[in-house]
């Protein structure tokens, strides 16, 4: 999977641009400023965004070659982040349990035996009161992929969202937000058309 990932960065331009997801931004603009964790953050759209608003931002990825490009990314912005490569196995060993105030997955999509144990491997690091955000394709999302070869997504429907799926890993959570929606996606070369999303955002009571 390294190499897979490894591959689809393995270019000059940002393969999902260099300018933060839509959701992410929206969401946190709204919220306080403090410490964000970044989980599967590709090329650091979404860490340098957050950095340049006053977070201070952890990220990872299981991408030598993503984290390369993030801190290539943080530099054109005159900032600096923390970018680990590591995968969800490893994340007890390397961060701390309730020491985030939020913790934001857009578009991480994880083998369907691996999902529910990852995503809630997450929630100890969060602090009472923290928030986690979820932006990702939706089941729904695979007739857009089959119209349009650019739309992006996995190659498999179990890996992507439903709104039941979030409910019963976050059952834990206040829910501040669930919605599955259509959307017109312009994310570099990675993400363009139409989409089908599921968007979450829950709070550690």
């Amino acid at each position: 999977m390294n190499n897979k990932w490894d591959e689809s960065y393995n270019m000059e331009e940002y393969r999902y641009g260099e300018a933060p997801n839509l959701f992410f931004k929206q969401i946190i603009d709204t919220l306080p400023t403090g410490k964000i964790l970044l989980p599967a953050d590709g090329e650091g759209r979404n860490g340098v965004y957050a950095t340049t608003r006053g977070w201070s931002v952890d990220a990872f990825d299981q991408s030598q070659q993503a984290k390369e490009k993030a801190l290539r990314l943080a530099q054109k912005n005159s900032v600096n982040i923390s970018f680990k490569v590591i995968d969800f196995e490893d994340i007890s060993e390397n961060y701390i349990v309730d020491s985030y105030d939020v913790i934001a997955l857009t578009y991480v999509h994880l083998p369907e035996q691996l999902k529910e144990k990852y995503h809630r491997s997450l929630l100890p690091l969060l602090k009472t009161g923290g928030h986690i955000i979820i932006e990702g394709f939706g089941k729904e999302h695979v007739k857009h992929q089959q119209q349009n070869p650019l739309a992006g997504g996995p190659p498999y429907v179990d890996m992507m969202y439903s709104k039941q799926e979030i409910l019963s890993i976050f059952d834990s959570m206040e829910i501040d937000l669930l919605e599955e929606k259509e959307i017109r996606l312009a994310e570099g070369i990675g993400h363009n058309g139409k989409a089908s999303v599921i968007r979450f955002v829950g709070k550690k009571i």
